[in-house]
């Protein structure tokens, strides 16, 4: 079956295998970019099916599983009779309210559902809610904003690149991993070069990270490193016996983010980025001859970092540790020195 294309584009006919196709791959996650090469049509193409597809009451499920009469209408619907909906505009203005309510205690959304269509009765049955409800929180995930407390959790990695320094005995280049650490709350960091990422050192630079922050926290979140984690689960994975001894002497538990979950530790993802900007760009074509005179400057480049205000904002990372996370970070200290002295 042959469709004429939408008002603003050329007369050349589309086939409706190429619709179907272009909603599969938008299920399937495909950018608009990576859909308009796989197909061979232009980005404004897919861009008007993408918002006409997504402007409707349907999920792009639903829309799969349409027959060709009825994926021709909402293919080809004026996109302003699609916007007219007065259900889609009610809704999206009450979405960031929905997805605030949810996170409260005992708040379902069928619950939610049941709210809205007293307050307005010709609303979308609770599928339709569902199906709408699915879609704009992912589109809302992508840029939550998550709330942290302040010694919450300590989120720890390896940055992906290594930096190096000279052996002055054979000139030879040696690599160090870098371990990165930071707190969620006030951005406050720690970063160190390692001669290697056994577990004998990841235990040291835990062990410095807490000294540098004067405190312990409440939880200590990673990925599935191999150094940490014996074996890897979703919902309960296993530490190595060393890492569980460490987090008993220190009074702190220890959480590990799902496999290829990395917004699960979104901060220190994001830390690395940070890292990679301060510490070694400015570090590039500097020539260091040790690991001991590598990190010196590693913790100069912090110092930089942590003093830089926010974007958008009157203070630093060093400031909103010092005022807000500090004392926090003390106190925890203390309460930990005394469950270890019981």
């Amino acid at each position: 079956m042959f469709i004429k294309r939408a008002k603003g584009m050329s007369n050349n006919l589309v086939t409706m295998q190429n619709v179907r196709t272009i909603l599969q791959l938008l299920q399937r996650g495909y950018s608009g970019r990576k859909i308009s090469r796989e197909l061979a049509l232009s980005r404004n193409t897919v861009k008007l099916y993408s918002d006409r597809f997504h402007a409707c009451a349907f999920s792009l499920l639903q829309l799969q599983q349409m027959d060709d009469a009825g994926l021709h209408i909402i293919a080809y619907a004026d996109a302003k009779q699609l916007e007219a909906d007065p259900r889609t505009g009610y809704f999206r203005s009450r979405i960031d309210y929905f997805l605030a309510e949810l996170q409260r205690t005992g708040v379902t959304k069928h619950l939610l559902w049941s709210e809205y269509k007293k307050e307005n009765p010709t609303g979308y049955e609770y599928s339709q809610f569902c199906d709408l409800f699915a879609r704009y929180k992912k589109v809302s995930q992508a840029t939550m904003h998550f709330v942290h407390t302040p010694t919450e959790v300590m989120m720890v990695d390896f940055a992906g690149d290594n930096l190096h320094y000279v052996d002055k005995a054979t000139g030879a280049l040696i690599s160090c991993p870098v371990f990165v650490a930071v707190l969620p709350y006030s951005g406050y960091s720690f970063a160190i070069a390692l001669p290697n990422a056994t577990q004998p050192n990841v235990i040291k630079a835990l062990n410095l990270c807490l000294d540098y922050f004067g405190g312990v926290p409440l939880s200590v979140k990673c990925d599935n490193m191999r150094t940490a984690v014996s074996k890897s689960c979703r919902y309960e994975p296993i530490f190595s016996d060393t890492l569980i001894q460490w987090s008993l002497h220190n009074n702190t538990t220890l959480l590990a983010a799902r496999v290829r979950k990395p917004r699960d530790k979104a901060s220190v993802e994001n830390e690395v980025k940070l890292v990679y900007q301060r510490i070694y760009a400015p570090l590039r074509d500097s020539v260091f001859f040790s690991l001991t005179e590598l990190n010196a400057h590693i913790v100069e480049q912090l110092k930089v970092h942590h003093r830089c205000p926010f974007q958008k904002k009157d203070y630093s990372r060093l400031e909103c540790f010092i005022n807000q996370e500090n004392h926090c970070s003390c106190h925890c200290l203390m309460i930990n020195i005394l469950l270890a002295m019981r």
